[in-house]
């Protein structure tokens, strides 16, 4: 065989392995579709400059990891595994809940080989009834905290986790069947120094604002307000906003209504719940000046705005069920303008704002914008209308 053609056999097979590795997991339920190489390839995680600013000790390995992912295209369970896998010292997780064993196995591994593992999980899903990974990782004695939002009412409501401090995953997921396999979900990876200071920061505050799940009677420290970002850098139509935003009562909502106002073409929402007058406000004042609003909301829940949005101009309003009867279009991000991206755990809330422990990521990075507003399209085409 010449050279050239044996090269290409061998990228072929490499490729085709790739694409099917995630598949060789045991997730104990059913897949959909594991991400490809092709599809890594296009979402390429934007990466820290210069890398060899990392010593050999601490040098994260970011392959496989994409920028983002949605549940409708791929599994989130292989890509979770490779990252907590690459982990080399710290680990740090934010979870509403989670019940993939396979995750919790993988946390547990990775305390097993040396690598310090924090945990903090939303107390609803502790107590009064446990959750059955949960209670296996506190019967295998991980550090595990619980929290609630703002004086113990609410809910620690974030799905994110720092791995090594130099990877964030968050989005609207949590590490559950039901995110990976029922609902229209979205997971955004980011190796942004600033954003993963924040978010580092963010878990400390967390992490003194909860109680361990050893001692479930202890009371609540005192409530301070959580950190935010001290140099807004993302600028949008003249605007300066935050890379990142916390909840509760920092600023999350303000900082989505000046965006909105920067607005001058289109606004994009898909949100599992939407709630908030002062946003909706916002955005009903935008479309008066002429930007085109788009909301794609969850077809379970009870919109309040819902005939102003009807009658208004220049919004249009869908609904979206999950992916199976039982699911949900969970997300909650907006796409502005083609130049700015929202997205987090975050709904547009008065509890998101002022009751629950939130994460809301600010960017105009193109290569997240362009994904999820496709992935926006693709929804919306697929929602529908109000009937009224």
């Amino acid at each position: 065989m010449k050279p050239q053609k044996l090269i290409a056999a061998l990228l072929l097979i490499f490729i085709s392995n790739s694409s099917l590795s995630s598949q060789k997991f045991s997730f104990d339920g059913n897949l959909a579709p594991a991400l490809s190489f092709s599809k890594i390839s296009e979402r390429l995680l934007p990466l820290p400059h210069p890398q060899s600013a990392q010593t050999a000790e601490t040098k994260y390995t970011y392959s496989g990891i994409p920028a983002y992912a949605f549940s409708d295209e791929t599994q989130f369970t292989p890509i979770l595994l490779n990252a907590i896998k690459n982990t080399n010292y710290a680990l740090d997780v934010a979870l509403y809940n989670i019940n993939i064993p396979a995750l919790a196995r993988a946390l547990l591994s990775a305390r097993e080989r040396g690598v310090k593992v924090r945990l903090v999980f939303d107390l609803g899903h502790v107590k009064p009834y446990m959750r059955k990974q949960i209670k296996y990782l506190k019967d295998n004695k991980m550090d595990i905290r619980v929290m609630r939002g703002k004086g113990g009412s609410g809910s620690m409501h974030n799905k994110y986790a720092v791995f090594d401090g130099q990877l964030l995953q968050t989005g609207s997921a949590n590490w559950t069947f039901t995110a990976q396999n029922n609902n229209y979900e979205n997971m955004m990876f980011t190796a942004d120094k600033t954003i993963l200071d924040g978010y580092e920061k963010n878990f400390e505050w967390m992490w003194t604002h909860s109680k361990s799940i050893y001692n479930l009677e202890a009371k609540y420290p005192p409530f301070s307000p959580p950190p935010a970002d001290p140099n807004p850098s993302v600028y949008f139509n003249g605007r300066i906003l935050p890379k990142y935003a916390f909840s509760p009562r920092s600023g999350t909502q303000s900082n989505i209504i000046k965006a909105i106002n920067a607005a001058r073409k289109e606004i994009n929402v898909a949100m599992f719940t939407f709630t908030s007058k002062p946003i909706f406000q916002a955005l009903v004042q935008a479309a008066q000046r002429g930007v085109k609003v788009r909301l794609l909301l969850f077809a379970g829940q009870k919109f309040p705005f819902f005939y102003e949005a009807v009658s208004a101009k220049n919004i249009t309003l869908k609904f979206s069920p999950g992916r199976v009867e039982r699911g949900m279009m969970h997300n909650k991000y907006a796409v502005f303008d083609n130049k700015l991206l929202i997205n987090g755990a975050y709904n547009w809330t008065f509890t998101a704002e002022m009751k629950n422990a939130e994460n809301t990521i600010f960017t105009t990075n193109p290569v997240y914008i362009s994904g999820y507003k496709k992935k926006f399209e693709q929804l919306f085409s697929t929602g529908y209308y109000p009937s009224y």
